[in-house]
């Protein structure tokens, strides 16, 4: 089986922004931890009427748009979604996001290289250590990293739908 990283295209332009966190560390939260988060949230984002609202957002935290929910649930029932409004006050807007708390694998091999300072450099899965997970997340050094199934890949990229996201693909041993 084939998995990719997914990120947040930092190239798309007229992206709405989060009021507050704008170029702001990545912060992780974990699914051990969802009993501390609220179930339903407001989040204030400010734009103009060609905003764009990407399906994945990074940071402050992980955040996925609700049609890219409605997709995952289809893969994965592990991961844990707290509802995320956004809120475009300015325009009269709202959309629906999730807060996205994935499960956290132990699944990079020891064939993965790191930098000396702690950084990875090139992500190994081990196949073994995935199971049947198609959506979760790892740990490597000192970042984390979402990682989905070719086949969630494939499914997103059929439904042409989804915007601001890249992939990257990763060895798996």
């Amino acid at each position: 089986m084939k998995y990719f990283v997914l990120k947040q295209d930092r190239n798309l332009e007229n992206a709405i922004e989060i009021e507050g966190f704008n170029n702001s560390q990545k912060m992780t939260l974990l699914k051990a931890d969802e009993d501390k988060y609220k179930d339903s949230t407001n989040v204030l984002v400010h734009g103009n009427e060609n905003s764009i609202y990407p399906d994945l957002i990074q940071a402050p935290v992980l955040i996925i748009s609700d049609e890219l929910h409605k997709l995952f649930k289809l893969y994965e029932n592990t991961v844990v979604y707290k509802i995320a409004v956004f809120s475009d006050l300015k325009r009269k807007k709202q959309k629906v996001y999730r807060l996205v708390l994935p499960e956290l694998l132990d699944a990079l091999s020891d064939k993965s290289v790191f930098f000396k300072n702690g950084w990875i450099d090139k992500i190994v899965l081990d196949d073994e250590k995935i199971g049947d997970y198609n959506i979760f997340q790892i740990k490597a050094g000192v970042d984390y990293y979402f990682i989905v199934s070719l086949d969630v890949v494939e499914s997103m990229l059929k439904r042409g739908l989804f915007v601001g996201i890249k992939f990257e693909e990763v060895e798996v041993i």
